[in-house]
């Protein structure tokens, strides 16, 4: 395909988070024809930032207008709708509203909340990956103060990987400070950390692991390792074979790839973990793309790996447009960066770490940079200084 060809192609993007969004803004520089994102919500939601937001921070860094990402780029349009299933034979992604044509169909659907299959865990449990979840969490904790003025002296939270653990760095304070609001009875509060692996955040060095421990506990977190979740109500957990009274379990493990693909067995091969097989390429299907968290490659689930994933994809189809010299993808190193607590943060890359406050304005700065790849200076530097604000009534 020519120049010309290039302008006249539609390439369809479902999916706001950092894949999808990024995919559309390179798209955008290259001018390369016309762009649909098509978005469940119509805001961009900074996962990494959730459990600041659910511990009292303003919520404006974590939900960023998908309208004002792309003020400044007229060849995107953003759609508010939710895709229902796929006709690749007719290049359609067929939607909730309507059907679209496509040239090109990139996917970053992003991932679920998987119980494992623990009963009435979704009725008993809080969560905090979206906002509306937050909304919930934080009614039940001015509920629970505002009815007997008295705060729950054990929080649980289920999962020892990074949400759970900047949670679990994060909850005594926030919950101190609302008792203070609520002039609430003083109770020793003590947070509980339940992790099925022989550590915390198994998924990172042994070294990011010890320190991390050693950071919670002289926070004074409870840790509980290679112990699992086999039962809970409404007033109790139980862990292995200890029951521990709350009425208030976080639950931030079990993450599942989206389901829609494993319906769609005749387009994605999905492996045993959930995630989709692509070709060097990143393509799952004909003329179907799978970027981000759902894609079975290194990098994935890691914000510098999904703009990474769609920085390659914008340029594979420019090139796909308009020559036949094709470069395989190559997945980079990400650093990691583990804030706990107010300024502490755990910092690796390539083997190489930092504790304490160098390693939480390296995390700082990683933040600022992964808003940087999608929206402009201004709106990272508003959002960056949210992070700083406490808002009294959350």
């Amino acid at each position: 395909m020519n120049e010309r060809g290039q302008h006249s192609m539609h390439t369809v993007i479902i999916g706001g988070g950092f894949a999808g969004i990024k995919t559309a803004l390179e798209l955008s520089r290259y001018q390369a024809g016309k762009i649909t994102l098509i978005s469940e919500r119509p805001y961009f939601l900074h996962h990494a930032s959730l459990y600041s937001t659910a511990t009292g921070h303003d919520p404006r860094e974590s939900m960023i207008p998908l309208d004002e990402i792309f003020a400044a780029h007229p060849e995107v349009t953003v759609v508010h709708d939710t895709l229902k299933s796929l006709d690749p034979e007719r290049n359609l992604a067929v939607c909730r509203s309507k059907d679209y044509h496509y040239d090109n169909l990139v996917m970053a659907l992003g991932s679920e909340i998987d119980y494992g299959g623990i009963k009435h865990a979704a009725d008993h449990t809080y969560s905090v990956r979206n906002m509306e979840q937050i909304t919930r969490f934080h009614d039940h904790l001015h509920e629970t103060l505002a009815r007997d003025h008295h705060v729950d002296r054990n929080y649980v939270i289920v999962g020892g990987g990074l949400t759970g653990v900047e949670l679990a760095g994060a909850l005594k304070q926030y919950i101190e400070q609302l008792a203070a609001l609520y002039v609430a009875k003083k109770a020793k509060v003590r947070i509980t950390l339940v992790e099925s692996e022989s550590r915390l955040l198994p998924n990172a060095s042994l070294q990011a692991s010890y320190h991390v421990e050693r950071r919670l506990a002289s926070l004074g977190v409870s840790i509980l390792k290679n112990c699992s979740v086999h039962a809970l109500d409404s007033e109790q957990i139980t862990v292995g074979n200890k029951k521990i009274p709350t009425e208030t379990v976080i639950w931030t493990t079990g993450v599942r790839n989206n389901v829609f693909y494993a319906k769609h067995p005749q387009y994605f091969d999905v492996s045993a973990s959930g995630h989709v097989q692509v070709n060097p390429y990143l393509e799952a299907y004909r003329n179907i793309y799978v970027l981000g968290d759902n894609v079975a490659i290194r990098g994935s689930g890691q914000v510098k790996g999904a703009y990474g994933m769609a920085v390659f994809l914008a340029d594979h189809l420019v090139r796909k447009a308009t020559t036949n010299s094709y470069v395989p993808y190559r997945a980079k190193h990400s650093p990691l960066t583990v804030p706990v607590g107010d300024d502490w943060a755990y910092a690796e890359y390539m083997g190489v770490y930092v504790t304490g406050w160098l390693g939480k304005l390296i995390h700082e700065r990683h933040m600022y940079d992964g808003y940087r790849q999608i929206m402009s200076k201004a709106m990272a530097d508003a959002a960056v200084a949210s992070h700083t604000t406490k808002i009294d009534n959350l």
